[in-house]
């Protein structure tokens, strides 16, 4: 095992920003001399989360990480108001209660014993809470928000399917690149990430104030692409003659 490259690699990690914990899971990735891995980095910034996943591809004898994609979403803050019968901060408030990944239980099953499926029937109200928030696009809107912020990465995309599409929309994510042995530190990615989810809402939110605005873009890109065509089909007539 080359020691001297793991040392290195911490160092630099260390110097970006990550936890030198991160040296125990290199070397648990490196003893098994795998082609390429990924380590992913959870940090929390305040209440908000920043996602890194870490790029390793081994190079002769040695491990080189050359990029870290990183990902932020931030916190999810739900006004006070009732949509569709349902009341936003108590939805929320009963999520949070329900123990989403949970190791098979020690209590035996039984039909005629409540406690011991107390917490599916807790997540049946839940779910069909959650589809009455569904009923308008309002209401959707939240409940997309409540199932990224309390079902992604838990193991469940089984039951609820995949999250990407509604997870894309309220996300944010960049590569960021090492070289020489230095790259940009995590404070400054989560800072880029923090301006870039300003400019992602306030583009929506101006899609939303003015949606004729996008509408008239599209109609004048396809008059723009007729005119266009209308002009080599006159080129051509020409020089056919």
């Amino acid at each position: 095992m080359n020691t001297k490259n793991i040392a290195s690699l911490v160092g630099m990690l260390s110097r970006a920003g990550f936890d030198q914990s991160i040296g125990h899971r290199l070397l648990q990735q490196v003893c098994f001399k795998p082609v390429s891995f990924t380590l992913t980095e959870k940090i929390r910034k305040g209440k908000d989360c920043l996602t890194c996943h870490l790029s390793f591809q081994r190079k002769t004898d040695e491990y080189v990480c050359e990029f870290y994609d990183a990902s932020f979403i931030k916190e999810i803050h739900l006004p006070d108001r009732t949509i569709n019968g349902i009341r936003l901060p108590d939805l929320d408030r009963a999520m949070g209660e329900i123990s989403w990944q949970v190791p098979p239980s020690e209590v035996a099953f039984r039909l005629d014993d409540e406690k011991t499926w107390e917490r599916e029937r807790n997540i049946e109200v839940v779910v069909n809470d959650l589809s009455r928030l569904s009923a308008s696009v309002d209401g959707k809107n939240f409940a997309d928000c409540l199932k990224v912020k309390y079902w992604s990465e838990v193991g469940l995309e089984s039951i609820v399917g995949n999250l990407n599409a509604v997870r894309s929309r309220l996300e944010v994510s960049q590569r960021f690149y090492f070289m020489d042995g230095e790259g940009i530190a995590v404070d400054q990615a989560y800072l880029f990430l923090q301006n870039r989810w300003m400019e992602k809402r306030l583009l929506a939110l101006k899609r939303q104030d003015d949606p004729k605005k996008g509408a008239d873009s599209h109609s004048g890109e396809g008059e723009n692409k007729k005119l266009l065509q209308k002009k080599r089909r006159k080129r051509i007539t020409v020089s056919k003659l």
